[in-house]
């Protein structure tokens, strides 16, 4: 004779299951937040980039992103002007510095760096800002704490002294 396993015990068994799985899991405490330090880093510009080409910063989809370009083809500022290469912007990697714009002169004391632009400055956006100063920074002084200022044509147009966050 076979036992039978439809009764209204086996379903008041399995109507009672999930309440029981839910019961078991009522004695765990809670506990407090633990501190295990600072949040992870990390660098998106390779150590040896210097040695292998030349560091632009660009806009990407995130925010500003670092593109190494293979070669040292000349000062970094203009190509920074000229754009993101066809491959670059197909990546999705844009500028947001006005087209055709370059620089005047550029130069270093007392632990900051001026940069002055052929433009007024007084309309470029925080990005573009960065943009700047993320590539004078890895260009001339990578890794020091330096500030940039950025100069344009008018003479009260100076951007603050800008820090690169990347």
């Amino acid at each position: 004779m076979r036992p039978r396993t439809t009764g209204p015990r086996a379903l008041a068994a399995l109507a009672l299951l999930p309440a029981g799985l839910l019961a078991v899991g009522c004695g765990i405490q809670s506990t407090d937040v633990i501190a295990v330090g600072g949040p992870a880093s990390a660098s998106a510009v390779p150590p040896d980039a210097d040695a292998n080409g030349t560091v632009l910063y660009f806009a990407g989809p995130d925010g500003l992103m670092p593109v190494l370009r293979p070669a040292r083809s000349g000062p970094q500022l203009p190509l920074l002007f000229a754009g993101p290469t066809k491959a670059e912007a197909a990546a999705g990697i844009r500028t947001e510095l006005p087209p055709g714009s370059g620089v005047s002169r550029m130069r270093m004391a007392q632990g900051m760096i001026t940069v002055a632009l052929e433009q007024d400055v007084a309309g470029l956006t925080p990005l573009a800002q960065q943009q700047i100063a993320c590539t004078v920074l890895q260009s001339v002084a990578p890794g020091a704490d330096m500030k940039v200022t950025i100069t344009g044509t008018d003479d009260h147009s100076s951007l603050s002294p800008l820090a690169c966050p990347a």
